[in-house]
């Protein structure tokens, strides 16, 4: 043992630690006495009192919590809690947390597998987990959790290969008006001129439809208003209703004047009362169709190119994993597609299947039906009269039970009969086959020299079937349709006074691609009657369609058959039309051997929307009351109004008087619209309509919508800004503004806007800001340097529609920012210690202004 002093500059550990203890204890005694601690920059830190006291650095923990960054597929996905070790085997991964962020992306049996490797408390130790199913890695390196999930584990992905509203959804929807309303009005006018003895000429009686709609925050009440100057009564009315759609569900419903549905065998008859259905066009972006599925799974990072009929649709960059490609375009009947992917290693890979498609089928869970309650109504004397004590029910159901079977029921019920009416509808290999089988039961006589029977129930259906298939090949072209309607001899459409005189009608008709501009068809029918003053029908054709030359087509047939009457026909039926001056022009020949009937005619079709100029002439000759005819009209469509004139001349020949008459028609037409404080004129509206209303600072300026060529769809004129009539509700529609004389700096705002309205709606379109001023200025350093090349922005300050402004200073310190509205801003400069320059813009400044030299700060 040794002894003595210590050796020259060491101490004993306690005697580094005693005097350590003792200011430790004395400090709070040095503090209660008033004595003030040494300034924070001077106290050192307890690492600092550690290696003064044991000469080396205080050791790191062994573990630490904190939480881990997760990679998947070379993206973070989220940052899991985690025990992280100085030994990276020893790292703990809490695999709870970690579940719950891979949900969306891994199948809920491999989360399961997952988290039963999980410990007590939720950790695991990704060395020690399973080597199958999600594996983890933890990268000490990066100090980041790198999760593997196998293809087959992972979530399927849907891709829809149609996106439906893909485009639509990449434009600002404008909202339509609170209130708005419209009113087309039509007028039509004749005069005619006769051969003497066969009627009076002159001018006829001048004859205005109008066709009023308000919209009150999706409220709509439509009618119609007749004024005739020989009618019983010379004002009268048509259907009048109120309309609301529900356009989160697709629902319709109406009160009044109902414009009833009905599907299948069911009749539409005119009533009153409330009506409720689901209407697709109020929801026109969704699949309610069957489009089609196919799944697949990707091993790898391939690219997957989607090919239907021979022709690519579309392709994508796809990681590995399980997906479901949906929604594949295709025309009626069967479709070949071919999906055809390549891994990242150029593999090739490619799935073969067909694809039916039939636009009456509806997509699996897809509901369609309309169910209407009122009473009967009619037209007598140019007054509406309802059947008060008659109420009536009209409804029908159709479902989609799977993409391959549709299935409905429907029912027509008034206090005197009731029809009933189904619908099963079967896609297959073999083609689309349709049942629907109807029933009539009479609940009260009306006639009473009928049978039992006759006044009780009667049956019938139909039976259609339907094959279309579609190939690379045009010898693959082809289609196939045939129907079978029965009935006996009791069963009677609902609301018929007559019982069906029909017991079978058979029709089928086959036509095929001969060339890639032939196509042949053939076809018959054939009708079996139950009454004695008709006899049997049938009829017989081929067809032939050949396109001549790119823009002419000519269609022969030839047909034989016998009418009900027991008269056989034989003949021959030409018909040709040629398409030329880039389709404004066209001239067609019919040839009708059987009627004795020859058709020439000639069209001109303006290509633009508004200033078009149309019309056409026929020529017609006959046999007999037919005779020969001369037609001839004019057209032209204004942004404003639309007009034309017709002329008929007529050789006319009864008895012993002949002559020519003739007969001339005048059609006008036009529009008036207001939504939210605006209103304007316009030609008719078709559904909904949009107003363009410019800031008071685009005042006596042009502006166009539409450009085509020279010329716009719509402008402002003497009678105003211009209005869009033609906007089909539901669908978004783009509206390109142009303002010609606008200045080069001028914020017009969105200069393409979409609206996207609902039934019989008006939108106001705004065009133009307050935006008119431009400021310029040179920005100079300390040193009265140009502060060249630094960015900065423009702040607003409370100004409503302001945004932040960009700008940059070019090496002279100079810079300029366009589009400021009037009001007070802030010009600050990107990491400049320099404080915000305020700058105000007075409220009737427009033009360029000066803002003189601006000085940084001194750092």
């Amino acid at each position: 043992m040794r002894t003595g002093k210590p050796p020259s500059g060491g101490r004993r550990p306690a005697a580094r630690i005693l005097p350590l203890l003792a200011l430790a204890a004395c400090g709070p005694v040095l503090a209660a006495h008033g004595a003030e601690p040494a300034p924070a920059a001077q106290q050192p830190t307890a690492a600092e009192l550690f290696q003064r006291a044991f000469g080396q650095r205080k050791p790191a923990p062994r573990t630490q919590k904190t939480d881990l960054p997760v990679f998947f597929d070379g993206f973070e996905v989220g940052q899991v809690p985690a025990i992280v070790a100085l030994d990276p085997a020893e790292t703990l991964v809490d695999l709870t947390r970690l579940a719950e962020l891979l949900r969306p992306l891994a199948q809920d049996a491999p989360i399961a597998d997952l988290l039963a490797q999980a410990g007590p408390d939720g950790h695991a130790y990704p060395t020690r987990m399973a080597r199958a199913g999600i594996q983890l890695a933890y990268d000490g390196g990066e100090q980041v959790v790198r999760v593997t999930i196998p293809a087959a584990a992972r979530k399927q992905r849907d891709l829809s290969v149609l996106e439906r509203g893909a485009a639509a959804r990449a434009y600002t929807v404008i909202p339509q008006a609170d209130l708005s309303a419209q009113i087309n009005m039509r007028a039509a006018l004749d005069y005619l001129s006769t051969p003497s003895g066969l009627g009076d000429s002159g001018w006829g009686p001048l004859s205005v439809v109008m066709e009023p709609a308000v919209n009150w925050k999706g409220w709509v009440v439509e009618a119609e208003v007749y004024y005739r100057e020989n009618a019983m009564h010379t004002l009268s009315r048509g259907p009048v209703r109120l309309v609301r759609d529900f356009t989160q569900s697709g629902i319709r419903a109406q009160l009044g004047d109902l414009s009833v549905p009905v599907t299948g065998n069911q009749v539409g008859r005119a009533m009153a009362g409330l009506s409720v259905a689901r209407n697709f066009s109020i929801r026109p972006y969704d699949l309610v169709q069957p489009g089609g599925a196919r799944e697949f799974i990707l091993e790898n990072p391939s690219i997957v190119e989607v090919i239907v009929n021979g022709r690519p649709t579309r392709s994508f960059r796809l990681e590995a994993g399980p997906y479901n490609l949906n929604n594949f375009p295709g025309a009626s009947g069967t479709n070949d597609v071919q999906i055809r992917i390549t891994d990242a290693f150029g593999r090739e890979q490619t799935i073969d299947f067909p694809f039916f498609f039939d636009s009456q089928l509806l997509a699996a869970g897809v509901q369609e039906f309309g169910y209407s309650l009122g009473v009967p109504s009619q037209v007598v004397d140019d007054r509406y009269r309802y059947a008060e004590s008659d109420p009536v029910f009209t409804g029908y159901h159709r479902i989609g039970v799977t993409d391959n079977l549709t299935m409905a029921l429907g029912a027509q019920v008034d206090r005197t009969e009731a029809a009933l009416t189904a619908e099963a509808l079967l896609a297959t290999g073999l083609g689309t086959f349709g049942l629907e089988p109807a029933a009539y039961l009479r609940r009260r006589d009306w006639e009473p020299d009928e049978t039992a029977a006759a006044r009780k129930q009667g049956y019938g259906g139909t039976l259609r079937y339907r094959s279309y298939t579609n190939g690379t090949s045009i010898l693959d072209h082809q289609s196939i349709t045939a129907q079978v309607s029965w009935y006996d001899a009791n069963y009677r459409s609902f609301g018929s006074t007559f019982v069906n005189d029909t017991r079978l009608d058979a029709s089928m008709r086959i036509s095929q691609a001969l060339f890639e501009d032939l196509t042949a068809s053939l076809g018959g029918r054939y009708r079996q009657t139950r009454t004695d003053n008709q006899e049997d029908s049938y009829n017989v054709d081929l067809s032939l369609r050949r396109r001549l030359f790119d823009t002419g087509t000519v269609d022969l047939t030839f047909s034989h058959g016998r009418d009900s009457f027991g008269g056989k026909e034989t003949g021959l039926y030409l018909t040709t039309r040629f398409t030329f001056d880039k389709g404004r022009q066209s001239a067609g020949l019919n040839l009708d051997t059987i009627s004795r009937q020859q058709r020439l005619d000639w069209r001109f079709q303006s290509l633009y929307t508004v200033d078009a100029l149309s019309g056409g002439m026929e020529l017609l000759n006959g046999p007999g009351s037919v005779g020969d005819r001369v037609q001839g009209n004019v057209s032209y469509t204004h942004q404003r109004f639309e007009a034309q004139a017709r002329h008929d001349l007529v050789r006319r020949g009864l008895n012993d008087i002949k002559g020519l008459e003739n007969r001339t028609q005048l059609t006008a037409a036009t529009a008036l619209v207001f939504a939210d404080g605006y209103y304007g004129v316009t030609r008719p509206v078709t559904n909904s309509f949009a107003i363009i209303a410019p800031h008071p600072r685009l005042a006596g300026m042009d502006i166009g919508v539409d450009p085509i060529d020279d010329r716009y769809a719509a402008e402002t004129d003497w009678l105003g800004g211009p209005i869009v009539p033609n906007i089909t509700a539901y669908l978004v529609r783009p509206i390109l503004l142009d303002v010609p004389d606008a200045p080069a700096n001028y914020d017009l705002g969105e200069d393409r806007p979409a609206v996207q309205p609902g039934y019989r709606s008006g939108t106001v379109v705004p065009i133009g800001t307050n935006a008119v001023v431009s400021l310029t200025g040179t920005l100079t350093g300390p040193d009265g340097m140009p502060a060249a090349l630094l960015s900065g922005v423009l702040i607003p300050q409370g100004i409503d529609g302001a945004r932040e402004i960009a700008f940059f200073t070019n090496r002279s310190g100079l810079f300029r920012i366009d589009s400021v509205r009037p009001g007070d801003w802030l010009l600050s400069i990107h990491g400049s210690d320099s404080p915000p320059t305020p700058i105000h813009v007075a409220a009737d400044a427009e033009g360029e202004i000066r803002l003189g030299p601006l000085v940084l700060s001194p750092p």
